[in-house]
């Protein structure tokens, strides 16, 4: 791989990093995109090599988190929504935590990106923002099954596609957005902050109950309830749900906020990685 990589030449554009930061990182993945689907196929091969389940445990992972959840919550708890039956509740329940577990693995995976491939990094002529690209894009093909699931799962129960899946490219790209800065940021921002995975996976893990997922706002007491709009990540499970739960806008301020929110993680992440990126490999 570290052969491969030295005959990748960088990015040879020298314009300001003020401007234009995070589309000349765009371009540098795009102008790779064989070596990041390597990498990446390397990482998920790589991940469970020599394990009797194989691949099999990268969607066994998934699928056996989404049953627990709905088996506590829909059996054991016997939650739901208004009249409803349980169907409708394991709907709302998957239009959230699904895009959510893409979202914890994805920036989970990006703290450890560097430290992990400290040789390859410490190699002058590798565009090391493939390695934050390859491990999103392993995250997102792992738990995209449970998304696909979700999906698939929606439409049988409503027994049609509702009319708002036209809207799930917008969701998905502001998504992508989102992830690939926040991705940026905490990779380049980890090898100064050595602790800073143990953070973001404390916060990842409870965090999904600080978010209407597993529940929703009207069943939080009302003096609470503000809290919810503290949470960035709220607004992103408001629009997932408003496509495949509500089949309406039933948030519009989640879809502006989210919309802001992915362009300002796009930003600044792209800016901090481009100023920190030649200094890793003297902290690494």
């Amino acid at each position: 791989m570290e052969d491969q990589a030295l005959l990748i030449k960088r990015e040879t554009d020298k314009t300001p990093l003020k401007r234009f930061a995070s589309l000349r990182l765009a371009k540098s993945v795009f102008n790779n995109r064989g070596l990041v689907f390597e990498l990446s196929r390397r990482e998920l091969s790589d991940q469970h090599a020599g394990q009797l389940g194989g691949a099999i445990w990268l969607i066994a992972h998934p699928l056996l988190l989404f049953f627990v959840y709905a088996f506590l919550f829909t059996i054991v708890f016997r939650v739901r929504i208004g009249n409803a039956g349980p169907a409708d509740y394991v709907v709302y329940l998957l239009s959230g935590l699904s895009p959510w577990l893409i979202t914890q693995d994805s920036l989970m995976r990006a703290t450890s990106v560097m430290l992990t491939n400290s040789t390859v990094v410490k190699k002058v002529m590798f565009p090391i923002e493939v390695l934050v690209a390859k491990s999103l894009l392993a995250s997102v093909a792992t738990q995209s099954i449970l998304f696909i699931l979700a999906c698939a799962f929606t439409f049988y129960t409503r027994g049609s596609i509702p009319a708002t899946v036209f809207l799930l490219p917008i969701i998905l790209f502001m998504h992508a957005m989102l992830l690939w800065g926040a991705a940026l940021l905490l990779g380049s921002l980890t090898p100064y902050f050595r602790d800073a995975p143990e953070f973001v996976r404390v916060f990842m893990t409870i965090n999904i109950y600080l978010m209407p997922v597993i529940y929703t706002p009207q069943m939080v007491p009302a003096q609470l309830r503000p809290f919810l709009a503290l949470n960035p990540f709220s607004y992103l499970m408001w629009c997932y749900q408003d496509i495949l739960y509500f089949d309406r806008i039933e948030h519009p301020i989640a879809w502006v906020v989210t919309g802001f929110l992915a362009v300002g993680t796009f930003i600044v992440g792209s800016r901090v990685f481009l100023r920190l990126r030649h200094h890793l490999a003297s902290v690494l």
